[in-house]
C-alpha cells in the first residue's frame, strides 16, 4: 500500500530521476534523507569498484574478429566484427548517467572507420614495443613525434628512446604510420611505423616500430573491448577486477529498488499494520464472550 502521507508529485518523473541519478528522485519527492543515504551509498560502491578495477570494469559490448591471432585494433572498416554484449552491463546501466558513455562509446566504435593511416595534425606520444630490422626484433621504450607530410599517410618526425639495457635507440622518422582504431577499451593504441632511421642498424638504414601508443581517455572509457584486453586487466588485476565488476553490479541493482521506492514508495508504509484488536474493540468482545 502507498504510504499516504508521501507526496510522491509525478512518480513517473520521480523514477526517471532515481534512474539518472541515484537519490534525484527522492530529492524531487522532497524526501532528502533518502536521497542522501541512496546518493551516497550506491554512488560510493560504483566509484570503488570503477577506482578498483582501474576504471574499466564498466563496457556495454564485447567485439570479436572471426579470424584468430589477430589484432582487432588494426583491423580496416570493411572487416567484419562480432559482438555480444556484456550481461554485467545490464545491472551496472541502472545506476544511470554514471554508466551511460558506455553505450555512447559503443555508437562511437561502430560508426568509426577502423584502422588510421596518417595523421591528421602533430602528434606526440609515449611508445612501447619493439624496433624490427631485418630479422631481428629489439624491444624500446621511448617517445614518438610525428608531423603529417603531403596531407597522406606519408608522415615525418622522430622517435627516442632506449632499449631494455639501457642502450639509446633514437633518429628520424620518414615513412608510413598506421594507428589501430581510434576508439576502443584498452589505453594503448596499436601503432606500426616504417621508415625509421635508427643509425645503430643495418647502417642507418630504414627499420620499423612495432608497439603502441597512449589512446586518449575519452576514446577508451568504458569503450567495447576484446578477450585480449579483457585477458589483459585479468593478469594485471587478478581477482581485483572481478571485485570491481560485482561492485559495480550491485550498485546497479541497488539502484533498482531505489527506482521502485522512488516510485511507488516502501514496501510497507503506514497503511499496512494489522489492527489492534485493543484499538477496535474486538479484544473486548472476545472477553466478554469468553465470560
Amino acid at each position: 500500500m502507498r504510504d499516504p502521507r508521501i507526496n510522491f508529485r509525478t512518480r513517473e518523473l520521480a523514477a526517471l530521476l532515481a534512474f539518472l541519478l541515484p537519490g534525484a528522485g527522492h530529492f524531487y519527492q522532497g524526501r532528502r534523507l533518502k536521497a542522501g543515504v541512496y546518493f551516497t551509498c550506491i554512488l560510493s560502491l560504483f566509484f570503488a569498484g570503477m577506482v578498483l578495477g582501474d576504471w574499466k570494469p564498466v563496457y556495454s559490448q564485447v567485439v570479436y574478429l572471426t579470424q584468430r591471432n589477430e589484432s582487432l585494433q588494426m583491423q580496416p572498416a570493411e572487416r567484419q566484427i562480432g559482438s555480444h554484449y556484456s550481461y554485467g552491463y545490464a545491472a551496472q546501466v541502472l545506476v544511470g548517467l554514471p554508466a551511460l558513455p558506455a553505450l555512447l562509446q559503443q555508437s562511437r566504435f561502430s560508426s568509426n572507420n577502423g584502422v588510421e593511416h596518417g595523421v591528421e595534425s602533430d602528434f606526440r606520444s609515449d611508445f612501447s614495443g619493439t624496433l624490427r630490422y631485418g630479422g631481428n626484433y629489439m624491444p624500446v621504450t621511448g617517445t614518438l613525434e610525428l608531423t603529417p607530410s603531403d596531407g597522406g599517410r606519408a608522415v615525418s618526425g622522430e622517435f627516442q628512446g632506449e632499449t631494455l639495457d639501457g642502450r639509446p635507440v633514437s633518429g628520424p622518422i620518414d615513412g608510413d604510420v598506421v594507428l589501430g582504431r581510434r576508439v576502443f577499451g584498452s589505453p594503448r593504441r596499436e601503432t606500426h611505423v616504417t621508415g625509421f632511421f635508427n643509425g645503430d642498424a643495418q647502417e642507418g638504414g630504414p627499420t620499423e616500430l612495432l608497439g603502441s601508443v597512449s589512446r586518449p581517455f575519452h576514446n577508451w572509457y568504458q569503450a567495447p573491448r576484446d578477450n585480449a584486453e579483457l585477458d589483459r586487466l585479468h593478469g594485471k588485476l587478478s581477482q581485483h577486477f572481478d571485485i570491481a565488476c560485482v561492485f559495480t553490479w550491485i550498485a546497479g541493482l541497488l539502484n533498482l529498488m531505489a527506482i521502485w521506492d522512488a516510485y511507488d514508495g516502501p514496501a510497507y508504509g503506514y497503511g499496512d499494520e494489522e489492527p489492534d484488536e485493543d484499538e477496535d474493540g474486538d479484544g473486548d468482545a472476545a472477553k466478554a464472550k469468553s465470560e
